[in-house]
């Protein structure tokens, strides 16, 4: 059976299997490798042939690696698309070989997703005992002394949220329906690695008490042409290797998100900025989908049009600032590129698409 997606600790097992062997500093209790070679994992090393994974946030990676060696929680923010959900995945993995330990955030996230529920089989045949409870991933990585992932933890009610306060500050959780026994311990190694997403501030906004028991880290988009192009060719490759790969394209659809993103041409020209996130990750889905049309329908070629159509069906055109800063875009920059280059050239003719 074909597995759509690997868990991270499959996809890079030989290069954490190396990092290991090759360890040669002190390792934080509980953890798999030390803060270096966790650095090393993510950000890449070329004596031990270990690839980079995460782009134009160095510093953010490695304040993020202190933090987890502090035992405080790890708090990252920011817009969607910033791989902050990769970052959290890429730590775990590093730090304790397990990303799979994960509590998604939502509106109907309750106290039993945070601490346990129980197999009311058992509970009513033996009544209640820990052979009876259903773990949470918090009450595992208490256990195992592992990381814990909580994704989007803003979408959760906030009085679920505040439950991680005595445990995050005490390290214990207690279990008053057992009459002995009844406190679970975190062993060293255990944390919790939080995310949040900046746009839905205020959903279910924390509570000063949660947010003093993180760091905070702020994931910012790359906003680089030049990295941003190896991020998507990189993405899309590990999507599908046989993947067409077009240098033209990826550095004209990245130039588009980073000049509309920034609300300024490459030039200096002032733009109109679009409501729409314009994410690194929405990029990459937009070739990838330019790259999938042309492997089936056009022999692997890329077809301008067809990129046109994927770029502008990526905008919302019930909001009409995306569709005035996507129109601005065309006739301020594109018109422009279109009398030097047959590629602008052909994304212009396409703006007919643009309602």
């Amino acid at each position: 059976m074909e597995i759509q997606k690997l868990p991270v600790e499959k996809i890079y097992e030989d290069e954490i299997k190396k990092l290991i062997e090759n360890e040669t500093n002190t390792c934080p209790l509980g953890w798999q490798m030390s803060p270096k070679s966790v650095r090393k994992f993510i950000l890449g090393d070329n004596e031990l042939k270990i690839s980079k994974k995460i782009y134009g946030n160095d510093k953010v990676v490695e304040r993020s690696i202190v933090t987890l060696a502090t035992n405080r929680g790890l708090l990252l923010i920011g817009v969607p698309g910033t791989a902050k959900t990769m970052l959290s995945e890429l730590l775990s993995v590093a730090i304790c070989n397990n990303s799979l330990n994960t509590i998604q955030g939502n509106a109907g996230t309750s106290e039993a997703d945070l601490k346990y529920s129980w197999n009311y089989a058992l509970l009513i045949a033996n009544g209640p005992s820990r052979k009876s409870l259903i773990k949470s991933p918090v009450m595992k990585s208490m256990m195992d002394g592992t990381l814990v992932r909580f994704e989007e933890i803003t979408r959760t009610p906030q009085e679920v949220q505040d439950m991680l306060i005595s445990i995050m500050s005490d390290k214990v959780m207690m279990i008053p329906e057992l009459s002995e026994n009844n406190y679970i311990f975190a062993k060293e190694g255990f944390n919790i690695i939080a995310t949040a997403n900046t746009l839905d501030k205020g959903v279910n906004e924390m509570s000063s008490a949660l947010k003093r028991r993180f760091n905070i880290e702020v994931v910012n988009p790359v906003n680089n042409i030049k990295i941003e192009k190896e991020i998507v060719k990189n993405q899309v490759k590990k999507v599908e290797d046989d993947i067409v790969i077009d240098e033209d394209v990826i550095d004209m659809l990245t130039t588009v998100f980073v000049e509309m993103r920034n609300g300024q041409s490459v030039d200096g020209d002032k733009l109109e900025k679009p409501t729409k996130n314009l994410s690194t990750a929405e990029l990459v889905n937009v070739y990838h989908e330019c790259a999938v049309y042309a492997k089936f329908f056009n022999d692997s070629h890329m077809n301008i049009k067809s990129v046109s159509q994927n770029l502008i069906n990526s905008f919302d055109f019930e909001d009409e600032g995306d569709v005035s800063a996507l129109k601005y875009y065309f006739e301020k920059v594109v018109k422009e590129r279109a009398k030097k280059s047959h590629i602008y050239s052909e994304l212009y003719e396409s703006r007919v698409e643009i309602k």
